[in-house]
């Protein structure tokens, strides 16, 4: 089972579907399995993936009602992203989940049966802190402030953090507190230097290191529907979400023991075998990682680019969950 995170703060504007949308956009171009899942009737995480929120066929409200499986609600935007899509007709059904048996646990028992397909579910939680946002932490193994360096976001934090200690206590004692990460930032103004030590000050230990700045490339990416990472690899905005994701991951012992088995398995194979995959990886570099060819030396290439397709490769030829060691030969 890979770990379900929850993005979420009670405040709207505060960069939180964007983080989703990157973050989960990213970790499947490095070859994770993941599924984002859009919780906001508003349907602005389905909208950032480029799907048109009044033509779709069905939502995460046919999972809810159980009118329809989740084979037939997922949008597979690739190999490795795959979507639970939103609309307004969840806000019909919300208010009726309040009268409804163990309505806290819906999206835990609809993500029950397919937990293991993914390596990360992410969540994007709607700005408040009702019977969705619930659902979603008590679907979640972690989740993640996504705080804008304001006034009104910072006040949001203390309501939010009670609802976890209530969620932890009586609906999901394994929820964790991953952490804060702040979005739209710029510090030349002191407001917003201010808003980091304070978030320094209180979360010594939950506030990434990374931060995401002001981009217009980022807005501009969610009009297009795509990933910053589509969009505009040389961006500030690409820079920021791949130091933020890298961050995220080197606390995941699940994606470092990943990491391991496919780095044992490769040099357990022949150098013929060995070469063979360096040059098919090096014919399949994602769009991502070819456009980033003309800024970067070859020796981060190699090292990252080459290494996350090798990696896929690696994938099809010894999947992961069938194996219990990164050091079992196949």
């Amino acid at each position: 089972m890979g770990q379900t995170v929850s993005f979420i703060i009670q405040k709207g504007g505060c960069g939180k579907t964007t983080a989703t949308a990157n973050t989960a956009s990213y970790l499947a171009l490095q070859g994770y399995r993941v599924l984002a899942i859009d919780m906001d009737p508003q349907g602005n995480l389905t909208q950032h993936f480029g799907y048109d929120t009044d033509n779709l066929a069905y939502s995460l409200v046919h999972l809810f009602t159980e009118k329809n499986s989740f084979e037939e609600v997922v949008l597979k935007r690739d190999e490795h992203l795959h979507i639970l899509p939103n609309n307004i007709e969840m806000t019909s059904v919300e208010f009726s989940l309040y009268k409804s048996f163990s309505r806290e646990y819906i999206l835990r028992d609809v993500l029950a049966p397919v937990s293991n397909e993914y390596d990360f579910i992410l969540i994007d939680c709607p700005p408040n802190l009702g019977i969705l946002s619930v659902n979603a932490l008590v679907a979640s193994t972690e989740f993640i402030l996504v705080v804008s360096p304001e006034f009104f976001p910072m006040r949001a934090i203390k309501p939010l953090y009670e609802t976890y200690l209530m969620v932890k206590s009586k609906l999901n004692r394994t929820l964790k507190f991953k952490g804060v990460v702040m979005s739209m930032c710029d510090f030349r103004t002191r407001h917003a230097q201010e808003v980091r030590k304070i978030l320094e000050k209180n979360f010594p230990h939950k506030l990434y290191k990374s931060y995401i700045r002001n981009s217009v490339s980022l807005k501009e990416a969610s009009s297009h529907g795509k990933s910053i990472f589509e969009y505009d690899a040389a961006s500030t905005g690409a820079f920021d979400y791949q130091n933020f994701v890298e961050e995220f991951l080197r606390d995941h012992a699940g994606a470092r023991q990943k990491k391991a088995f496919y780095e044992a398995h490769f040099h357990q194979l022949p150098a013929h075998e060995q070469e063979e995959i360096i040059q098919f990886a090096m014919q399949n570099l994602s769009n991502y990682n070819r456009s980033r060819l003309d800024y970067l030396e070859e020796e981060p290439i190699l090292r990252e680019a080459l290494l996350i397709e090798r990696n896929k490769i690696l994938e099809k030829l010894f999947p992961y969950r069938e194996h219990s060691t990164a050091n079992q030969r196949p």
